[in-house]
């Protein structure tokens, strides 16, 4: 076990100056202090405030860590470990990591310091090899449960999940289902893995593409309703779906209420725990693990291990199904009743931008239509053409759309085009929906002090990287060597593109991904934010009091350099890459950090926790300049279906559909759903959302009072065609006198100057 002295012998300092940096009783130099702290990280020390007990005698504590408390399968283990522990005269200490790994990491940690006698847990990081090396150092026994670490020195007990999923499949295929789903956690998890292999098996042996049925989940209720809703969109009939866990199946019976769709016809299996109730839930059918024989089983081996010596052992219990059988209807070849034609129902038409957060509305459109018999009818146009299709629309004698999606600079010119209404009373005469709508959000839909609009995205850019990389002593440890300080999420852009560096190969070999970082620039609006939040970290400035144009200054000239050289650190030329692109980037592990938006992080968690939960970090961006960021709906001044549309703007702002909405796509501009316990735990990067509302910048035009708004794109595309040109080789100085006069000679146009004679 690592000691205090071997901290000391490693920092280069006394065992006193160890103490008092941890004790904080007495000053410690900042230099001292940091060797202290990159010892510790590097030796993986644990203070042992049990360290005097352990001479005396020993701890009667028993550490179990289990991954959320709202698993009712992990609840049913956890009654079995303390039914054998506390009837051993032992105190079990319970804490729950909810699927983070840093959370884990700590509380196992605190188990080591506090001396306990043994743990057992649940982890969601089961492939990380080198923590649990370490964890097995400190010479406590050690006992996981259901999902098996790959180190193959351990204790285990566990499910024969392959076993039960290839004896569900078979069942299945013999009562003539063929259309199979399986819906599974990550595959990075060994119980998960199991299930995965077994399916994959079982469409090998029928010829069946396994990609098109699997459908991976982070397990939990919220984000199985996720992936079910767009599954069961495109494919409202399976014959037969199969639930890894009962939070599964939850989500998925939720999306199908949502969508209004029946289960007549379908089989909806789940891995469920023993009971003397027939079903958990209803319109499933659920096996029989055997969860609290688990738990005492792992238990009563955890309590061999403390009493003697022993080689690690591993138990396998089969789920009581595979004895006794389960009651699969036989699947019914019935002839489709005919579909009578639908009675002609009020359309609403909604010109949109082309996103996810549209998918995830058209998908809950059909929950509008079954509320209140009204369709929605919605078209999509690229982000940098949909400004162009509204202009068109709005000046046709009979425009075809009742509601925009706009971005949150054209509001200034959009009204006062004449293109949308006032909905000021609307908004303000009902309190409760007036109140709903988050303050920061609705501020955007404002124009001299009247509000035209309601949000529909809202939020702002944060910083997301890989927190296993972020964490990983050992790559610590040579960013210290190499920089003199400690490895952390940058917290200036200076230090951006000295972090970018050092995980960029051709500059650092021994660095774990290809890239630092990756950054969009394929087009104007989305290069911008990122020139933006660069000129506001270092003090800089686009307009003279939002007047004058401003850009050729020596702090835009800093900001641009450092723009310009984070190219080097990217892994596709920024003027070639789309948004799409950084997140495709991130998420496959080939990029270390990337700036981009709140409203993307439940799709990035997502796709890199196929492999393994807790791989993404975030926080503030560097200097905490990020911009903000929404899109609103407005209300067509010419329609003529103004009444359904004000009461489709009401039903976005119910509180069950800005649920639904925040779990789809990550986010919300209501307040619901950052009052709510349990999608604050599932997305805690919503909390950043809420605090970067204090930091947030907007992109202000420059502009007089009674003057004609500039179209926002107008004066972005100065900025990106001259960004180009500093790409390309032209001195950053030049590039930003002639945005300066470009920018001029715009406003001059719009009347904002007279023109010099």
């Amino acid at each position: 076990m690592v000691t205090i002295k071997d901290v000391a012998e490693q920092a280069g300092v006394s065992i006193a100056t160890v103490s008092c940096a941890l004790s904080g009783k007495k000053n410690v130099s900042h230099q001292a202090r940091v060797r202290i702290m990159e010892a510790i990280e590097t030796l993986n020390y644990v203070p042992n405030e049990s360290a005097r007990k352990l001479r005396m005698h020993r701890s009667r504590d028993i550490g179990v860590l289990l991954t959320s408390i709202d698993d009712t399968y992990h609840s049913e283990i956890f009654k079995g470990i303390t039914s054998v522990i506390q009837g051993n005269n032992f105190s079990v200490n319970i804490g729950f990591s909810n699927n983070q790994p840093k959370v884990e990491i700590e509380t196992l940690n605190d188990f080591v310091s506090r001396n306990f006698a043994g743990i057992i847990l649940i982890s969601c990081m089961s492939n990380d090899t080198r923590y649990f090396e370490k964890l097995l150092s400190h010479r406590i026994p050690v006992v996981f449960i259901e999902r098996r670490p790959l180190n193959p020195d351990i204790n285990f007990v566990g499910i024969t999940n392959k076993k039960t999923m290839t004896y569900l499949t078979e069942q299945l295929y013999a009562q003539g289902y063929r259309d199979i789903s399986l819906y599974c956690g990550s595959p990075g998890m060994s119980s998960e893995s199991d299930c995965v292999e077994a399916f994959r098996e079982f469409c090998r042996k029928r010829n069946v593409r396994a990609a098109d049925h699997l459908n991976y989940t982070n397990m939990s209720k919220e984000d199985a309703f996720r992936v079910a809703l767009a599954q069961l969109y495109d494919n409202p009939k399976p014959e037969a779906i199969i639930a890894t866990s009962g939070n599964i199946a939850q989500g998925i019976l939720e999306s199908v209420k949502v969508l209004g769709l029946s289960l007549e016809g379908t089989v909806v299996l789940a891995f469920a725990e023993e009971t003397w109730m027939d079903t958990q839930y209803r319109s499933v059918v659920g096996t029989s693990r055997p969860a609290f024989k688990l738990g005492s089983a792992g238990a009563s081996l955890l309590l061999r291990h403390i009493n003697e010596a022993l080689p690690p052992e591993s138990f396998l219990l089969d789920d009581n199904c595979i004895k006794t059988g389960l009651a699969i209807p036989l699947r019914l070849h019935r002839e489709q009743p005919r579909e009578e034609p639908e009675e002609e129902k009020q359309v609403l038409t909604l010109l949109m931008l082309d996103s996810p957060f549209t998918q995830a509305l058209k998908i809950l459109s059909r929950k509008f239509r079954n509320d209140y018999g009204i369709a929605l009818h919605i078209e999509t146009e690229t982000q940098n053409k949909l400004p162009e299709r509204i202009l068109e629309d709005a000046l046709l004698k009979e425009p075809r759309f009742d509601v925009y999606m706009f971005d949150i600079p054209w509001l200034n010119f959009l009204v006062q085009n004449n293109v949308l209404e006032d909905l000021t009373d609307f908004i303000t005469e009902d309190r409760n929906f007036f109140n709903s709508i988050l303050r920061e959000n609705l501020d955007n839909t404002l124009y001299q002090k009247k509000y035209y609009s309601v949000p529909f995205i809202g939020g702002a850019q944060i910083l997301f990287y890989r927190n296993d990389l972020f964490l990983d002593p050992l790559i610590g440890k040579d960013f210290y060597t190499l920089h003199g300080y400690k490895l952390q999420p940058p917290r200036t852009w200076t230090e951006f593109n000295t972090v970018a560096a050092f995980f960029t190969r051709e500059y650092n070999p021994a660095s774990p991904v290809e890239y630092g970082s990756s950054c969009p620039g394929i087009m104007a609006e989305e290069i911008c934010p990122e020139i933006y939040n660069r000129i506001w970290g270092f003090n800089g400035t686009m307009f003279s009091n939002k007047t004058l144009p401003h850009f050729n200054t020596d702090n835009n000239r800093m900001a641009f350099k450092n723009f310009l050289e984070l190219e080097h650190y990217t892994s596709r030329p920024i003027l070639k890459t789309s948004i799409n692109d950084t997140l495709e980037d991130f998420s496959t592990g080939k990029t270390a950090m990337l700036v981009t938006y709140t409203s993307f992080a439940s799709q990035l968690m997502n796709a890199i926790n196929q492999q393994i939960y807790g791989k993404l970090g975030f926080t503030f961006v560097p200097h905490r300049t990020p911009i903000s960021v929404g899109w609103n709906l407005g209300l067509n001044l010419f329609s003529k279906k103004k009444d359904i549309a004000l009461q489709f703007f009401k039903w976005l702002y119910r509180k069950d559909l800005n649920y639904y909405l925040t779990i789809l796509d990550g986010q919300s501009t209501s307040v619901y759903p950052y009052e709510n316990n349990e999608l604050l735990k599932l997305y805690p990067w919503m909390q950043i959302t809420l605090d970067n509302f204090k930091y947030v910048h907007r992109r202000v035009a420059g502009s007089k009072k009674n003057f004609l708004t500039i179209p926002w794109n107008k004066i972005e595309d100065i900025i990106y065609f001259n960004t180009k040109r500093m790409f390309a080789g032209i001195p950053v100085e030049q590039g930003l006198a002639d945005i300066d006069y470009s920018l001029t000679q715009l406003m001059t146009v719009y009347g904002h100057f007279r023109k010099s004679s």
